[in-house]
C-alpha cells in the first residue's frame, strides 16, 4: 500500500481549517452577546461592524463546510486563505500601532494570544493554506461536462 504524501497534508490541512473555522464560529456564536459587543468596539463605523458580526462567523462556517467535500475543498482553501490573509493584515496594523488598542474578537483559547504569537499563528495557517492550494492537484477537464 502507497501512500499519497501530497494527499495526506492536503487532508490534514483541509482538517485544520476545519477544527480552527467551526472552533472559532462555534465559540463567536456560543457567547454571542459578547462577542457583538467587542465587535462594536472595533476600529470599524457601527455599520461595518454590525454586518461584520454576522458575516464573520457565517463565513468561517462556509469554510469549514466547503472544505469537506473534494469537488469544493479549492474553493475552501481559498475562502481560508483569503481570510487569513484579512486577519493577518489586521493584526499587522493593530502591532503597528496603526489603530487604537482593539479588542481582540478571537473566539475561545486563541483570544488568549498576545497580538505577536497571533501573528505567528495567522501566519502559520495562511503558509498552510497556500502549500494546499500550490499542492492541490488540478482537475482534469472532460468531454462530459
Amino acid at each position: 500500500m502507497r501512500i499519497d504524501t501530497k494527499a495526506t497534508v492536503l487532508q490534514v490541512i483541509s482538517a485544520a481549517f476545519i477544527l480552527l473555522w467551526i472552533y472559532t464560529a462555534g465559540s463567536k456564536l456560543s457567547s454571542f452577546e459578547n462577542y457583538r459587543l467587542e465587535m462594536q468596539h472595533q476600529v470599524f463605523s457601527p455599520m461595518v461592524s454590525e454586518i461584520l458580526i454576522y458575516i464573520i462567523p457565517a463565513v468561517e462556517i462556509l469554510a469549514a463546510l466547503l472544505l469537506l467535500f473534494q469537488k469544493t475543498n479549492k474553493t475552501g482553501m481559498i475562502f481560508s486563505a483569503l481570510l487569513m490573509t484579512a486577519f493577518t493584515i489586521y493584526i499587522v496594523l493593530i502591532i503597528s500601532d496603526y489603530f487604537p488598542k482593539v479588542p481582540c474578537t478571537c473566539g475561545g483559547v486563541i483570544r488568549v494570544l498576545g497580538w505577536k504569537a497571533h501573528l505567528v499563528f495567522n501566519l502559520i495557517f495562511l503558509s498552510a493554506a497556500i502549500l494546499a492550494l500550490y499542492n492541490t492537484p488540478k482537475r482534469e477537464v472532460s468531454d462530459k461536462e
